[in-house]
Parts: C-alpha cells; sequence; structure tokens
C-alpha cells in the first residue's frame, strides 16, 4: 500500500543512493518495505562499485589538481565528505530499520486515525517538493554567483565535478539536512497523531453512552501506550543511524565556522582589499546557511521533545484515585514508560544531546575558539596556515589575483 510516507521517501532515497549514504540495492519492495533486491543483486553490486570508484577518482582529482601539493584546506573538506559517507554506510542497517519501522507504526496507527477520524498531519508531496525545488535553486545560484566573482580553473566536466562536491556550498551538508529533517519531522508528526488519540477520549475518562464504553476506553488507552512505546524506540534508532552522520556534519560545521569567521577577522591575510560589495555578502550568505541548516535540525528535535512532554501534561491531568482499576493500571504504566523514555534523547552517537542547549554550547566553542586562534596568531603553526590557506585561494581563484 503506498502511503504519503512512501511519496514523500522517494526524492529522500534517491538523493541519498545517488550521494553515497544509502546502498543502491536496497528498494521499496511490494510488502512496502525497504530491503535488498535480490533479484538484480549482480548489477546493483556494480553499481554500487561504480559510484564508490567516481567518488572517489573525484576525491583524488581534487586532492592532486595542484601540482601534487596538499593543502589543510582540502584536507579538512575532503575528510568531512568521507567521514559522513563512511558513517553513514557502517548504520545503513539501522537507518533501513528506521525507515521500515515508521512504515510498521503508520499500519497501526492508520485503522484508529480512520476510525477516530483524526487529520493526517504529514506534509504534503507538494509541500517536500516545493522545499527541494527551493534549495536546489539556492544551490545551483549560489555556485553560478561563486564562479562568477571568484573564477576556478576548471578545464574539462570531472574538474567541475570535483568542484561542485568539495567546494562551497558543500553537497553533502544538503544531503544531511534535508534527510534528517525529512525523518525529525514525520518522527513529529508521529508523536502529534498520538497526542491526537489521547484528546480524543472522553473527559476524565469516563464511558459516554453511544459513544465510548468502559472497553473502549481501555483499548484505546492501551493501544496508544504501546505506540508510544514503539515510536520511541523509532527515535533510539534514529540516532543509532543518523546519529553518527549528525555527529560528522556538527562537528565539521563548528569547524568550518570557527575556520571562516577567523577568516573575517583576518581577511587582510588571505583576501585582495580591492573588494566588491558581494564577495563580502557571498561569504556571509554561506555563513548563515550553515548556522540555518544546524538551527533546523536542533529545532526538529525540540518539536518532537515538546511533544513528548505534552503527552505527560494529558496524563497528570487525571485524578487517578477516582479511576477504574483498569484505566488507573494503564496510566501508571503510560508515566512509568514516559519516564523510562525521557532518558532517551536524539544524540550525535552518544557524543553530545541534540537538543536547544547545544545552540549556546556552539556559541560559546565558537567563541573560545576564536579567541584562542587570535591570541596563537603568531605562532609558527598558525603562520604555516595562514600561508598555506592563502596559497591554496591564490591557486583556485587564479583569475581574481592575477
Amino acid at each position: 500500500m503506498t502511503t504519503v510516507f512512501h511519496i514523500t521517501l522517494r526524492p529522500i532515497l534517491i538523493l541519498s543512493k545517488c550521494i553515497g549514504l544509502i546502498d543502491i540495492s536496497y528498494i521499496v519492495e511490494p510488502t512496502g518495505l525497504l530491503d535488498r533486491n535480490s533479484v538484480n543483486s549482480t548489477i546493483h553490486g556494480l553499481l554500487e562499485i561504480a559510484r564508490m570508484i567516481i567518488l572517489m577518482a573525484c576525491t583524488f582529482i581534487y586532492f592532486y589538481q595542484f601540482d601534487q601539493e596538499l593543502h589543510i584546506l582540502q584536507i579538512i573538506y575532503v575528510v568531512k565528505f568521507w567521514f559522513i559517507i563512511v558513517a553513514a554506510r557502517i548504520s545503513t542497517i539501522w537507518i533501513i530499520k528506521f525507515i521500515n519501522g515508521i512504515i510498521e507504526f503508520d499500519r497501526k496507527t492508520t485503522p484508529l486515525s480512520t476510525n477516530l477520524m483524526n487529520p493526517n498531519r504529514s506534509w504534503t508531496k507538494r509541500r517536500w517538493e516545493t522545499i527541494y525545488i527551493s534549495l536546489c535553486a539556492y544551490f545551483i545560484g549560489y555556485k553560478f554567483l561563486h564562479i562568477f566573482f571568484w573564477p576556478v580553473q576548471i578545464e574539462n566536466i570531472v574538474l567541475l565535478a570535483t568542484h561542485s562536491i568539495f567546494t562551497i556550498p558543500y553537497v553533502m551538508d544538503y544531503v544531511v539536512t534535508i534527510s534528517s529533517c525529512f525523518f525529525l519531522q514525520n518522527l513529529y508528526v508521529r508523536f502529534q497523531t498520538l497526542n491526537d488519540f489521547w484528546k480524543c477520549l472522553p473527559v476524565d475518562l469516563d464511558a459516554v453512552p453511544g459513544q465510548w464504553t468502559h472497553i473502549e476506553i481501555v483499548d484505546l488507552m492501551e493501544n496508544t501506550r504501546l505506540l508510544h512505546s514503539e515510536l520511541c524506540d523509532l527515535l533510539k534508532m534514529f540516532s543509532l543511524g543518523y546519529g553518527p552522520l549528525l555527529l560528522g556534519f556538527f562537528t565539521s560545521s563548528y569547524i568550518g565556522l570557527l575556520i571562516s569567521v577567523y577568516y573575517i577577522v583576518n581577511k587582510e591575510t588571505f583576501f585582495s582589499s580591492s573588494a566588491n560589495a558581494w564577495e563580502h555578502i557571498l561569504p556571509l550568505i554561506i555563513h548563515l546557511q550553515i548556522l540555518m541548516f544546524l538551527m533546523s535540525i536542533i529545532v526538529f528535535v525540540s518539536f518532537i521533545n515538546e511533544k513528548r512532554l505534552q503527552m505527560i501534561s494529558y496524563l497528570r491531568l487525571y485524578r487517578i484515585s477516582n479511576l477504574h482499576l483498569d484505566k488507573k493500571r494503564q496510566i501508571k504504566m503510560f508515566m512509568n514508560q514516559i519516564s523510562v523514555c525521557d532518558s532517551d534523547q536524539i544524540s550525535a552517537f552518544g557524543f553530545f544531546n541534540i537538543n536547544l542547549n547545544l545552540v549556546t554550547i556552539i556559541l560559546v566553542l565558537l567563541m573560545s575558539g576564536i579567541i584562542t586562534l587570535i591570541q596563537m596568531k603568531d605562532h609558527p603553526m598558525m603562520l604555516k596556515f595562514n600561508n598555506d590557506t592563502k596559497s591554496f585561494f591564490l591557486k583556485i581563484y587564479t583569475t581574481k589575483y592575477d
């Protein structure tokens, strides 16, 4: 059965497969679940090998396009790209389990939503397409502006491909952000669905003649509790599957912001003084883009946490002592279950939890890092970094600095 989730999932799968985050052999089976295609396994295996060879070839070309000379920034860009790919491939099984878990969850909630006439809160295909097209247009537009104001030595289509992957704005940032926000939004919607179920129950959980019987109320309470437990397990799967990717993404984004702010503070060291307004605006745009991507993920996670807390507020409204024993048992079990699940936060592979507190942590680390770099500006290591970076920019943007 094709659902809204299946329809909106397809672009994410295609994007992830193209960049290398998910094995090409995984397809949506007739059962509706994601699984390896055993029929064309040889063809998919060859395509998988071909894609990795192409990415490795692009990496090799990008590394050695400057007369066999390596630069620190090149290493940073490439390590960031491959760290996310390797992390994704290691946790592919958990990503697939997470996707299939959402599909199974929808199969269980659809009959309940239909009977209770709850609205479908999932974002439509049109809304997701609008987001994809907007981001794609922004990406292409920024690339053209970047090439226009900072002409790059591009001799053939292979060099164009390498610069599209390894120079700003980075393709990997878009893929990780879009896919993460997509799955987080779907988790948020499903927590909201459970809250909708609970709001359908009568006030004080008393039976209503002709509408709600005692057994129907207890059954819905139990189903909601079990679905909530299943949804908390999906949160764990998301952390296991996307946690390593988010660790690489947040870490590399922090390093990028740190280096970028250092460039701004020491711009006379790296860039020509004869720069027009656009040459100042474009770098600021890319910094804002990185912040927006980070904030998008953090905000979606905060929305999920908010919906999880909303369920607790519903349960605390009831006077348990006045309820029937069956209802009292369900609420106590639900409260215990929620208290256990609250300890499971979406994290970057366990290194740090992703929530609104992370914004403050990033800002503090960014300020302390900038102060440290400024204090060390005369250190031989920093002088070498400055010279290496300036040499890197001069070789890429030769037209600009001739």
